[in-house]
């Protein structure tokens, strides 16, 4: 049975609306944050829900998806959470354990650094989590992570909150073991899958890996 997932649409960039429409299933529960709905729309696909103080999505849209079956959840501008944690916050207390998030990127840096950091908080509710950029997957980890590519893709590993503890890789490859990876430091940048599956593990800390797809 296939696990039912959330798919989160930011509202930042889409730059490659073909790569990602092929990560989204017809089950998948569409949330959109603001603006990022139209980024569903372009993908063709009916957001389930919209979310956020709606500063981002003009009112002749608004008008148009009012005729569809979708639920509006209204917040103030004044808040102390972003439409983007707003839109994962909703998805978790759905009970989704799998997120799919698009439209990272943007313009404003201070959004940008936040939503990465904001994973973490996920990583504890047993939330699996991957940020879809282009050909770029995005993970955090706290203790493994299996990755699966084609021989050449490239494989970031960038600790986030402090050092990483005792990092051992398999199928990349400068292969690690027990190696601490420093928190600020670029050491564990552009390594390289040299077999098709490759095996992460850590023994303490926040690890963000960055799988680039060839």
């Amino acid at each position: 049975m296939t696990m039912k997932r959330a798919v989160i649409f930011y509202n930042g960039n889409l730059s490659d609306i073909s790569r990602a429409k092929k990560y989204i299933l017809d089950t998948d529960y569409i949330v959109c944050a603001d603006g990022g709905t139209r980024h569903a729309l372009k993908l063709g696909f009916l957001p389930d829900v919209i979310i956020g103080d709606f500063d981002s999505l003009s009112q002749s849209l608004q008008k148009k998806l009012a005729k569809h079956p979708i639920e509006w959840l209204r917040y103030k501008r004044d808040k102390d959470e972003t439409d983007s944690e707003l839109a994962v916050l909703h998805a978790c207390q759905k009970g989704y354990k799998t997120i799919l998030i698009f439209g990272l990127f943007g313009s404003r840096l201070d959004h940008l650094l936040t939503n990465i950091l904001f994973l973490s908080n996920l990583v504890k509710k047993e939330v699996e989590v991957m940020i879809i950029e282009g050909k770029q997957e995005i993970r955090v980890t706290t203790d493994s992570l299996r990755l699966e590519g084609k021989v050449g893709d490239l494989v970031s590993l960038i600790p986030l909150k402090g050092d990483v503890r005792q990092v051992t890789t398999k199928g990349l490859q400068f292969k690690l073991t027990n190696q601490d990876l420093l928190f600020g430091y670029s050491f564990g940048l552009s390594d390289v899958l040299t077999h098709e599956t490759a095996e992460i593990n850590i023994k303490k800390g926040l690890l963000l890996v960055i799988h680039t797809r060839s």
